[in-house]
């Protein structure tokens, strides 16, 4: 027990005396618990937020009223005999319709990520629920009268009196504000205006009907006792408490925000694991420098078990440590990212800084595993120490054998390297069969590269290094010659950064391969020239006037309208979203549109009437051509309709199963049931492209919200959403090749403190402090691009192998970043410059004299 207590001081004395190797030991432990921490404290805070936004929303509502199954809406009727029951006290609509904003200029109020909407105004006395409070001016009294959120008028220089243009799905329309309102959660990039509720019905509901009502109980009647009356004595709804649905709303959101949790959690782990092997690799120079350390307290008695415990406990007080500050570093991390999303007008107000439980122990606990775990093998080395050591000149350790660790790296990267073939060119089996054989392929060569790195750096890292040094003479050369010293070292630091490059080279391909796949997808679907739209950032339909203002443009030839209604045909919709079906609908000749392949009967829709339909959907529903089938209009009220399948066509990527003519639907659905989902302009010639689209550009200038595209254009803005996405990715993976710059100038660092002795004897033969620094330097971008080609390589196969399993998903045009590729590389280069610089710096002043001395 004493020596166990004597082992423990001499382990605390260690860490007190070297407090630079400390520090970047702990450095690799604290970037992957920060972003663990930071991941659980975020998404804490949004989860705060959101709950407190569901709370206020529903605060004070009593029941929540929604439509049965059977039910398509609540008519008028209903709506009106509910307000009038003895136990109900107010009834308010939940509707909200999503317009576009523009002021008297017709410039549009651009809301980015936020979101533009108009619902129906209650005064505070007939509000169910927390009424927002005017702050300015009065409330809206007319369908041209609008009150707006106080934020969003702040940032868009809003004032009451203002007139504006509001632009929805069907029409425009003149308003004027007259009133700001204020509410607990207000976002700078939302525009939420409201209008007077009779108005709100007359123009965005069909008679009247709604989807949704809350309710505040009479004097008297508990919220259980008005859902039960509401059951009792009304058919054909859902009624449930507002406590009830806030609840319901609450554990979705709940969900939701534990992926994104998962998802940021990922990428620390990821973070941990390339922190893993710089930990191992800070334990094992760390045990090699203190040999003569080790083989004395041997001499002294010690045992090797207690040699082990003690490297083992100063792993444990470093994890502790490292975990602790990384906890902390989550916590400025979130501070950092809100005060972000706060300039971007993206406020998470009450939301705390997310602090949990959660948050800080299970970062603590997994950082301080995942230390010891790493610096179990040379704890077990340390024991492993010969007393007789201690008489050696040097602390030096002697190399080890690389034979057995290369055979059984090889053997590995060979059945990975197996096993993602395999999956690859396996196409008879399914999806996530493949998709698995390629994963384990990855573990494997990984893993494989791991074990095998030292062996293969032998001849790759020498003749970099002899390349690379060329230009600077006899110190190129004997930087070149010391990378070949240790390899062990030189792959082990290399691995973190070959990790990190090869993650960002497989996530480069899929994100190429996206791009590429997308844009020939719409160059090879589409014949129109141009393309008219709404915003493609919502799901803000394009004006039902599109076609009308460009129809008579001139060089127009054809104009085309491609529509949604919900109609079905023989019980089926050409796309199906839980009980919302909307069949596509076309109002002249389909290949003018579209690039299809019609196998039987006609593509022209305008003067064949019907329905066309794809060979594998008429299949699945037993249709040929000529059939005669059923058109209806659930809720709607209208009457069923024969409609004939005039075409069958080959499967398109631009028409989901099946299109119909609009004559097939005229009169038979009400005014707005039908959505404008794009709008074809083909030319006629007689003006350039760069004519026609600026007269087409001009004749919708008053819809505000129409966006008019070449199939160019269209690839390229779904290339630009890619790029978001990747450029999310990257940004994470970014910290994976951060932890491997510091491996690098850890273990450059260590690497001076050990050759002490060797760099001294070059300061005395007459070896001057640029030429160490160049030495030093030139050591380290030898390793960087070491790792930066391997992690290339594999990055390469890994990423042809898993979108070899995706071409049935569509991802066909295997497309690989060579410029990104060539970047990366460049960039390696680089990393070994800046991660040489302040240990070739403190390795250049090493004293000659001292050093020899030591």
């Amino acid at each position: 027990m004493a020596k166990n207590s004597t082992m423990r001081k001499v382990s605390l004395r260690n860490i007190a005396a070297h407090k630079l190797r400390l520090a970047l030991t702990v450095l690799a432990v604290v970037l992957g618990t920060a972003f663990i921490s930071g991941a659980f404290m975020f998404t804490n805070s949004l989860d705060s937020t959101f709950k407190s936004a569901v709370s206020s929303a529903y605060d004070g509502v009593d029941a929540v009223v929604s439509p049965g199954e059977d039910l398509p809406g609540i008519p008028a009727s209903l709506r009106e005999d509910i307000a009038a029951d003895d136990k109900v006290n107010d009834v308010n609509l939940t509707a909200s319709q999503s317009v576009v904003m523009a002021n008297d200029r017709e410039e549009p109020f651009q809301v980015g990520g936020g979101t533009s909407s108009l619902a129906p105004w209650y005064e505070s006395e007939e509000v169910v629920g927390a009424p927002h409070a005017i702050v300015e001016g009065e409330s809206p009294e007319a369908a041209n009268e609008i009150v707006i959120n106080k934020e969003g008028a702040e940032n868009f220089g809003i004032s009451v009196g203002d007139e504006l243009l509001l632009v929805d799905p069907q029409e425009r329309h003149d308003v004027v504000v007259t009133g700001i309102y204020e509410v607990e959660l207000d976002s700078r990039n939302v525009l939420a205006a409201y209008m007077p509720e009779a108005d709100f019905l007359d123009r965005y509901t069909l008679e009247g009907t709604t989807n949704q009502l809350i309710l505040s109980a009479a004097e008297g009647t508990s919220d259980t006792d008005l859902v039960a009356h509401l059951e009792e004595n009304y058919e054909g709804i859902e009624v449930e408490t507002g406590d009830a649905l806030a609840e319901r709303l609450t554990e979705v959101m709940s969900d939701a925000l534990s992926f994104v949790n998962y998802f940021l959690i990922a990428f620390g782990l990821v973070a941990l694991l390339v922190g893993t092997f710089l930990i191992a690799n800070t334990f094992s120079m760390i045990v090699a420098q203190r040999t003569k350390e080790f083989a004395l307290l041997r001499a002294l008695g010690a045992a090797r078990q207690q040699i082990t415990r003690s490297v083992v406990f100063e792993a444990l007080i470093v994890g502790l440590i490292g975990s602790a500050i990384g906890v902390l570093a989550g916590i400025g991390l979130v501070a950092a990212i809100k005060a972000i999303m706060s300039m971007q007008g993206l406020e998470l107000p009450d939301s705390g800084l997310g602090l949990s439980t959660s948050a800080v122990i299970v970062p603590i606990i997994l950082g301080t595993l995942v230390t010891i775990i790493s610096a179990w093998i040379p704890a077990r080395r340390a024991g492993e120490v010969k007393p007789v050591e201690a008489m050696r000149s040097s602390e030096a350790s002697t190399d080890q054998p690389l034979k057995t660790r290369t055979i059984i790296g090889l053997l590995l990267m060979g059945v990975g390297i197996a096993a993602a073939v395999a999956g690859a060119v396996m196409g008879d089996s399914s999806t996530s069969t493949r998709a698995s054989l390629v994963g384990v392929g990855a573990v494997g060569v990984i893993v494989g590269f791991f074990f095998a790195g030292p062996a293969m750096s032998l001849p790759i890292v020498p003749t970099l290094g002899r390349i690379i040094g060329l230009p600077f003479g006899a110190v190129g050369k004997l930087a070149s010659t010391n990378s070949r010293r240790n390899p062990r070292r030189t792959a082990a630091t290399a691995f973190a950064l070959t990790l990190g490059v090869a993650l960002v080279t497989a996530i480069g391909m899929l994100g190429d391969t996206m791009k590429a796949s997308i844009s020939d997808v719409v160059e090879n679907n589409t014949n129109a020239d141009f393309v008219l739209s709404g915003p493609t950032n919502s799901n803000f339909p394009t004006p039902a006037g599109t076609p009308d203002a460009v129809r008579d443009v001139e060089g127009v030839e054809k104009v085309l309208t491609m529509s949604t209604a919900p109609v079905l045909v023989d019980g089926a919709a050409s796309q199906a979203m839980g009980p919302h079906s909307m069949t596509m609908v076309i109002d002249g000749d389909v290949s003018e549109m579209a690039q299809i392949d019609v196998t039987e009967g006609t593509s022209d829709l305008e003067s064949t009437p019907g329905v066309l339909v794809t060979t594998v959907f008429a299949e699945r529903q037993g249709w040929s051509l000529g059939d005669t089938l059923e058109l209806t209009a659930p809720g709607v009220g209208a009457d069923p309709r024969d409609i004939e399948v005039v075409g069958i066509f080959e499967p398109n990527n631009m028409i989901q199963n099946m299109v119909i003519s609009d004559q097939n639907v005229d009169g038979m659905l009400p005014p707005g049931a039908m959505s404008v989902a794009m709008v074809g302009v083909n030319g006629d010639g007689s003006v350039s492209e760069d004519e026609l689209r600026a007269n087409l550009e001009e004749a919708v200038k008053g819809l505000i919200v129409v966006q008019v595209m070449s199939t160019e254009e269209m690839a390229g803005q779904a290339g630009e959403a890619i790029d978001l996405m990747l450029n999310i990715l990257y940004a994470l993976l970014a910290l994976a090749v951060i932890i491997a710059v510091l491996g690098i100038v850890n273990t450059l660092t260590l690497g001076v403190i050990e050759r002490r002795q060797e760099i001294g004897m070059l300061r005395a033969v007459g070896s001057q402090r640029r030429q160490i620094r160049t030495m030093i330097t030139l050591e380290a971008v030898q390793i960087a691009v070491f790792g930066a080609v391997m992690g290339i390589l594999i990055g390469l196969g890994l990423g042809w192998a898993f979108l070899e399993v995706l071409k049935d998903e569509g991802l066909d045009t295997l497309s690989v970043p060579w410029g990104q590729l060539a970047w990366m590389l460049a960039g390696s280069a680089v990393v070994g410059v800046v991660a040489a610089i302040w240990p070739a710096n403190r390795a250049a002043k090493t004293p000659p004299l001292d050093a020899i001395s030591d």
